[in-house]
């Protein structure tokens, strides 16, 4: 153990210090209250992580030793919480339980498989432990328990990218706008986490072969950085689901609408789509397109995926598209904007706009403005 407090250490304890400010705000957060304590206990698994770290390198553990170890196990906590956070995002339904709690299982296996070798020990016992580890390299158990951790962690971090893709793929069938509530921030800090995994994971390596790496104390100051970003945008995060736009409006099931029934449904979308224009509507839903087709979901849903072969995205944006040209081609239009269009039509940003315009009229807007004025 070093006994040394220099610009290193001083980002840790910054690191671990703002992971409990953010969590401590986020167990007063309204809204999705579920997520939000899932997120606080993942930030302070990510403090109690840095914590252990700089106890471990610096003076700390030696002048109060029955502080070393004591955080070690939390990494455990990271994969699980990680993923019961991205659950609960997604599914407003999502409550926790008693089968839950097996997620835990390697955190609690941790701390009784070391009761005896470590924590049960005096003070000077735990010095002496450490100190040992130091002169001969750890003992299996904790090599064990290293390699334990890695494989825990990239496992839940890659459960939690398949739950959002999952996500992304689902909401397009119940909502024409999903900027709001892609998730694509969650997938990005989840892919940064992998990384920091993936990085644990080359050290372990390299320490196999003897090799000490010079950027071990990476891991540490990039999760002081990752608890930042994490914290600033899961309070940022607003209600992705609200009222009746759950998760039960995501579910698509074969219903018992027969071909003839689903042709009459198919005709009336159609002329509903041209005649009232309901995706100009920016939040258009699955459920709000029922009600005015006065039919149900699960059956509108049938008739968008089978019928028109498009979910239901793809199936409003591409009306908003033909709009937008229409718009953009008429003489009257020409003094107006293409962001204004792109509002005038349902998107509510521009990118979508963009991306939307190019994957059904082959073009960019502005190309198509400039081949129609021509």
């Amino acid at each position: 153990m070093t006994q040394s407090f220099n610009i290193i250490t001083l980002i840790f304890l910054l690191g671990a210090t703002q992971g409990i400010f953010l969590a401590l705000l986020l167990f007063n957060k309204s809204g999705n209250k579920s997520a939000n304590r899932f997120l606080a206990w993942l930030l302070l698994s990510y403090s109690a992580f840095i914590a252990e770290a700089t106890i471990s390198r610096t003076g700390i553990g030696l002048q109060v030793p029955h502080l070393l170890g004591l955080a070690a196990g939390a990494i455990y906590l990271v994969g699980p919480f990680h993923y019961l956070y991205a659950r609960s995002l997604i599914s407003p339904d999502f409550s926790f339980g008693h089968k839950h709690l097996l997620h835990f299982l390697p955190f609690a296996v941790f701390y009784l498989s070391l009761l005896f070798p470590f924590y049960l020990r005096s003070g000077a016992g735990k010095i002496a432990y450490f100190q040992n580890i130091e002169v001969h390299g750890p003992t299996p158990l904790l090599i064990f328990f290293s390699w334990a951790i890695l494989v825990q962690g990239i496992v839940y971090l890659s459960v939690t990218l398949y739950v959002l893709k999952k996500h992304r793929r689902r909401i397009k069938d119940a909502f024409s706008s999903v900027d709001k509530i892609n998730l694509n921030w969650l997938r990005n800090i989840t892919f940064m986490s992998l990384a920091l995994w993936g990085l644990g994971l080359v050290i372990e390596v390299l320490q196999v072969f003897d090799i000490a790496p010079l950027f071990d104390l990476s891991v540490p100051v990039t999760t002081a950085i990752l608890i930042y970003a994490m914290g600033y945008l899961g309070l940022r995060q607003p209600e992705i689901f609200s009222g009746s736009s759950g998760i039960k409006e995501l579910k698509y099931e074969r219903s018992g609408l027969s071909p003839e029934k689903a042709k009459i449904l198919h005709d009336q979308l159609i002329q509903v789509m041209k005649s009232k224009k309901p995706f100009i509507e920016s939040d258009l839903k699955l459920g709000q397109l029922a009600q005015l087709l006065k039919t149900s979901p699960n059956h509108l849903s049938q008739v968008v995926n089978e019928n028109c072969r498009q979910n239901f995205f793809d199936f409003v944006n591409r009306y908003r598209i033909e709009e937008a040209k229409r718009l953009i081609a008429e003489t009257s239009s020409q003094n107006l904007t293409l962001l204004s269009i792109a509002y005038d039509v349902g998107f509510n940003s521009k990118s979508a706009f963009n991306t939307a315009f190019k994957k059904h009229a082959d073009i960019t807007p502005s190309q198509y403005r400039s081949q129609v004025t021509s």
